[in-house]
């Protein structure tokens, strides 16, 4: 009879342990920060972005999805302003959004690369241009580490990307991305190489093809499924 007893609360202290993890899922908070084009420059419905949040909602883990920090032509010393200053927005500040944040995809940089690379040519001062991107590593570098002051987290980093036709600039896109990958890979943040993923894939030389749009999504997402989805299976 006590061996019957203890047989029946283990399995029912098993249904409560099951039914406890089941339901207390760690939820995903999940934010968008940087140039708002990088998020809604293809031709699909919906941008991989969206399409990362349809699968943590499926998967009945997503927390918030904020996107409300990311702005049109905004550069990286822009971004890095609006942190020091906690600009508000939708009764959120963005150190707050910040702080709360499981999950981050940053993406910002693209534009200002491309309006200062679409004017190199063979002629183009190489030590000038070179000079000018490691002022901007410095910009990167002075963004990754605000953002980190706030959250140790899970940041996923967009590198930049040509949407030029200029061939001239492919070496001096390759060499700020591959400053920015080394930085990401020493300091604990996931590098997605997006030059790699569009490269041949625009149309009209402005919107992203829906393959490279899906590709993104996948390789993105193949990260978070290693650091979330795999732990409640």
């Amino acid at each position: 009879m006590i061996k019957k007893i203890i047989v029946i609360l283990i399995t029912f202290s098993l249904i409560l342990l099951f039914s406890y993890s089941k339901n207390n899922k760690k939820l995903v908070n999940y934010t968008l920060l940087g140039d708002k084009e990088s998020f809604s420059n293809n031709i699909m419905s919906k941008n991989f972005s969206d399409l990362i949040y349809d699968e943590l909602y499926d998967n009945k883990i997503i927390g918030f999805y904020n996107k409300s920090f990311i702005e049109n032509d905004l550069r990286i010393v822009d971004l890095l302003n609006n942190i020091k200053d906690n600009i508000k927005k939708e009764d959120n500040t963005i150190q707050n959004i910040i702080k709360k944040s499981d999950l981050i995809i940053l993406s910002i940089g693209n534009n200002e690369l491309d309006y200062k690379l679409s004017k190199i040519d063979e002629e183009s001062n190489n030590n000038l241009v070179y000079s000018y991107l490691d002022e901007i590593e410095k910009d990167y570098i002075n963004l990754f580490n605000i953002i980190k002051k706030y959250n140790s987290s899970n940041i996923i980093v967009l590198g930049s990307y040509n949407k030029s036709n200029n061939t001239y600039s492919v070496k001096y896109y390759k060499y700020i991305n591959n400053k920015v990958k080394n930085y990401c890979l020493k300091n604990n943040l996931i590098y997605i190489d997006t030059y790699k993923i569009y490269k041949n894939n625009y149309l009209n030389s402005s919107y992203i093809t829906n393959k490279a749009n899906i590709t993104l999504f996948n390789e993105i997402y193949s990260k978070i499924d290693k650091l979330y989805l795999h732990k409640i299976h």
